[in-house]
């Protein structure tokens, strides 16, 4: 039975002992107890069943360290939420978050409380991000923003911060699909280096440099009427190091895709003296590639600084730019971007272009593929003649009576 206002009932529950009140101003009941390491807390429902279950959800979130006292750091409740976020969740995503907070957060925001994070500082936080793009912006300003709705849903902060900020920064560069000229001139250069497949299964495969790197032997078919490939594997990194796994970007990712002759070859020779389960292994150990492998071997196509024997006069190394084979720019996603479009250019089926692509939403592929290519005037006027070359007056006729 309800009391009014100023009755007090007690109740004792797992751990805690309630006091309730009722609040007249609310009309809701007010449930307080004091929990170790917290002190009070309040909690407010229209029942008392309803009040007992909200603090057995605190008692819950306590036992999973989501709820910490009014002096936590903005950093110590980002380890917390980290942890509980990307458990289960495959690496390359977590690793967006770990990297949001490792890099850019936690230099930023370094020992300030949680609590008195404002709507200033985000502003500031984003000011000094102000060089970087605007979806490398909108990452941090992503996870900052459901870092404090945790800390909001779990009685840390009244208000979450972040709820009118706006990421900033440019745009990100459109990436420039290689012409059939520097396609020609990138495979023929790359021809015999270690670089040669790893080119070969990007722009003549499409995939994406992790499935390129974990591409295992027993997922080529080249003994078939249509050879193909079959993307079950991939490589990430973790500080550096590899970890060749089953665990794709996205299920969409998991795909057959057709060898075109051009990299056909290139895998049948590869193929006649294997030194690995993996179609592009790490040069000595025939294990997968760490990152700092990938980037030696990628600067057989872009260049890159090597250290001389000779020394400066602080007995450092000295280093020199050793050119690579091609001098336009390419980067190992362009290569993917050039397959892509080209599909597109071929006029193939846009739900084939998803499917090739590994893309989960066809939206994306429309959103950054499909350009319209040959949109000089003078190459899109035939089109619109055609177009029009039915009526003089326009497809509208009136018809009298």
């Amino acid at each position: 039975m309800r009391g009014g206002k100023g009755t007090v009932m007690a109740k004792k529950t797992k751990r805690l002992r309630i006091t309730y009140t009722w609040i007249e101003s609310r009309k809701q009941w007010r449930g307080r107890a004091n929990i170790e390491g917290l002190g009070s807390r309040d909690r407010y429902g229209e029942t008392k069943d309803e009040v007992d279950a909200k603090f057995d959800e605190l008692e819950a979130q306590v036992d999973a360290g989501l709820v910490i006292d009014d002096n936590t750091t903005l950093l110590d409740f980002a380890k917390t939420w980290y942890a509980v976020k990307t458990a289960g969740m495959k690496f390359k995503s977590a690793e967006v978050y770990a990297n949001a907070i490792n890099a850019h957060i936690a230099p930023f925001f370094k020992n300030i409380q949680l609590r008195e994070v404002r709507p200033l500082n985000i502003k500031q936080f984003l000011a000094a991000k102000a060089h970087m793009s605007k979806s490398a912006q909108s990452k941090q300003l992503s996870t900052l923003r459901q870092i404090f709705d945790e800390a909001k849903e779990n009685g840390l902060v009244g208000k979450n911060p972040c709820e009118k900020s706006k990421a900033g920064g440019a745009d990100a560069k459109e990436k420039t699909p290689l012409t059939s000229d520097q396609q020609d001139i990138l495979c023929e250069a790359v021809k015999g280096t270690r670089a040669e497949l790893f080119v070969l299964l990007c722009l003549y495969a499409g995939l994406r440099r992790e499935e390129a790197l974990g591409l295992m032997w027993q997922n080529v078919y080249l003994d078939t009427d249509a050879p193909y490939i079959h993307v079950r594997h991939t490589v990430t990194f973790e500080a550096g190091r590899p970890s060749h796994s089953d665990n794709l970007k996205t299920d969409a990712a998991g795909r057959s895709i057709p060898i075109p002759p051009q990299l056909s070859e290139a895998l049948t020779r590869a193929r006649t003296e294997p030194k690995s389960l993996l179609v592009i292994p790490a040069k000595r150990t025939g294990a997968a590639m760490s990152l700092s492998a990938f980037r030696r071997m990628w600067e057989i196509v872009v260049g890159g600084y090597r250290s001389t024997h000779e020394k400066d006069k602080a007995g450092k190394r000295i280093k020199v730019f050793i050119p690579g084979v091609v001098d336009f720019h390419v980067e190992p996603h362009v290569l993917r971007h050039t397959y892509i479009t080209e599909l597109c250019a071929s006029g193939m089926d846009i739900k084939k272009i998803q499917y090739l692509a590994g893309h989960e939403d066809v939206a994306m592929t429309l959103r950054i593929y499909v350009k319209v290519k040959n949109s000089a005037p003078e190459e899109l006027s035939p089109a619109i003649i055609r177009a029009f070359s039915g009526s003089k007056q326009g497809s509208s006729t009136v018809v009298e009576k």
